[in-house]
Parts: structure tokens; sequence; C-alpha cells
């Protein structure tokens, strides 16, 4: 074997055993993940919309991640319920809210929990009562329009 063959071959089992290093770990992340699932905590919640929101969207509260969304559908009557899960035990007053909130004005959407007075707490699975709707940016703009609008004609109508 030349010198050229012998580089090629070191080379080959380099790979080799990079590879088979890079399944080893992928599959010791994926059983800590899953370990992980089972302290794992959730709650749902039922919007009438949430625009912006996906799967993997932060939860906080008080303004710190505590979780994020895993799961959107809508139920028979088209509402969208969405499974807040968080990592660890986090522990909800049974009248505690789930808002949907963004970021700046234009900024990411996110989950905000605002936890209640209820001295009884949610179950794990629970569902959250109070909840609010994304605010739809020109949907906003336009009431504001159509308000100024409406004004401004019954001003005129007013000195006419």
């Amino acid at each position: 074997m030349n010198k050229a063959e012998r580089a090629e071959t070191s080379v080959g089992v380099f790979a080799l055993l990079a590879g088979a290093a890079i399944l080893a770990l992928t599959a010791t992340m994926n059983r800590v993940r899953d370990a992980a699932d089972d302290t794992a905590m959730s709650y749902v919640a039922d919007f009438a919309r949430v625009d912006g929101i996906r799967v993997g969207t932060p939860v906080r509260l008080a303004g710190v991640d505590v979780g994020t969304v895993s799961h959107l559908e809508l139920d028979d009557h088209y509402r969208a319920v969405v499974t807040l899960t968080f990592t660890g035990d986090l522990p909800l007053p049974e009248d505690s809210a789930a808002i949907v909130e963004t970021d700046g004005i234009f900024g990411q959407k996110y989950i905000e929990l605002q936890p209640g007075g209820s001295e009884s707490n949610l179950a794990r699975g629970g569902k959250i009562s109070f909840t609010q709707d994304s605010v739809i940016i020109e949907d906003l703009v336009s009431r504001i329009v159509q308000q100024a609008k409406a004004t401004q004609k019954a001003a005129k109508d007013k000195s006419e």
C-alpha cells in the first residue's frame, strides 16, 4: 500500500468513527430529552384567535420564559386549543389567565401567563379558563380610521 492509499484509508476510518460518534451522541440526547418529557407539565387554553402563535412559541410568566407552545388544534366550535408545556413543575392557580402578547409593536408573539389569586391550583393538563386573544394591528388601525372618519363627518354635519 502506498502513501496516498494509506492517507485515503485513514481519512475513511476517521469519517466512519466521527459518524458513529455523532449517532451515539444523538441517541443519548434523545434519551435525555425523553426523560425530561416525563417531568414536563402542560395546560391547555382555548382562544378565538391566536395569530402569530406557532408550535415552539415562548410562554412567559412575569416576562420570564417558562415553557413553549407544544400543540395547536381547532375544536368543534372552531376555537384554537393551545397546549402549553413547561419543563418542571409550574403550579398555577385555577383562576390564572393566558394572554397572547407581542414583543413591541411588530415583534414576536408569545403567551403571557398571569397567575390568579385562587388558593387551589390547576391539575396537570388542566384548562386555563381565562384567555385574551391576539390583537391584530391592522384591525386596530382600521377601527381608529373609521372612528376618525365618523367624528369628522359628525363635525361637518354639525357645522352645516
